[in-house]
């Protein structure tokens, strides 16, 4: 189950060939809003994440209703982590867990819009995963990170927000005392990002979608021999 070709896919793979890719999605970028805070009630949400054990990369989509946050679907893909952590470059990595499992999701559910644990637009090429994730599947996504990968903190009004060169790539919201960066993945404006985040966010110290798949995510290192069940994971959170 755990089987991959990592010697081929280390061979294969070329940093400057990804940064050209990212320059690339950058162009492709829309920051637009084809979401709407009003229209979200009764919407599917889809919370994308990815843990590690050991060699191993545990990538997970979760599918919720908000506002009950009611479960939908579930998806778990284990796999020999090949590609190391670059910073920067973290969608090349992260991709080969999350994307069979978000493709099994998108068999089942049309959502309304994905968050993803990992930079957008804040980004050196403003194209972080969640940026990369969205253009690629052409669906509205927000990025959740708990670290600043590039840029500046700025203070607008009672606002904290990531600046690079001109541009807000990112807003900042206290969740716990903890700062969480919010960036705009692609079809989604920044202040609409953070929005819906914050709706999403309640007394937890994450958006829920990402809480719930992040937690799935980590459970999972328990049970790599057995049947992985998101479902029983789930109703194990609530």
């Amino acid at each position: 189950m755990f089987y991959d070709n990592c010697e081929q896919i280390k061979a294969s793979f070329n940093k400057d060939i990804a940064i050209k890719i990212q320059n690339i999605i950058s162009k492709k970028v829309d920051l637009r809003d084809y979401v709407n805070t009003n229209e979200i009630e009764g919407k599917i949400v889809v919370g994308l994440d990815a843990s590690y054990i050991n060699d191993l990369g545990i990538g997970v989509a979760v599918a919720i209703k908000y506002p009950q946050y009611e479960f939908i679907d579930c998806n778990i893909t284990i796999r020999k982590v090949c590609i190391p952590y670059i910073p920067g470059l973290l969608a090349f990595r992260e991709m080969y867990l999350l994307v069979p499992s978000l493709l099994k999701t998108l068999k089942k559910v049309n959502p309304y819009l994905l968050f993803v644990d990992g930079h957008g637009y804040a980004h050196p090429r403003f194209a972080g995963i969640a940026t990369h994730i969205g253009v690629v599947f052409d669906i509205p996504t927000i990025g959740i990170a708990k670290k600043r990968l590039v840029g500046e903190e700025v203070l607008e009004g009672e606002n904290i927000y990531l600046k690079i060169g001109d541009k807000l790539v990112s807003k900042i919201l206290l969740l716990k005392n903890k700062k969480i960066y919010i960036s705009p993945g692609n079809k989604i404006s920044l202040e609409t990002s953070f929005n819906i985040t914050k709706m999403m966010s309640g007394s937890f110290k994450l958006p829920m979608p990402i809480y719930i798949a992040d937690r799935v995510s980590k459970m999972a290192k328990s049970y790599l021999n057995s049947d992985l069940d998101c479902k029983k994971f789930i109703d194990k959170i609530k």
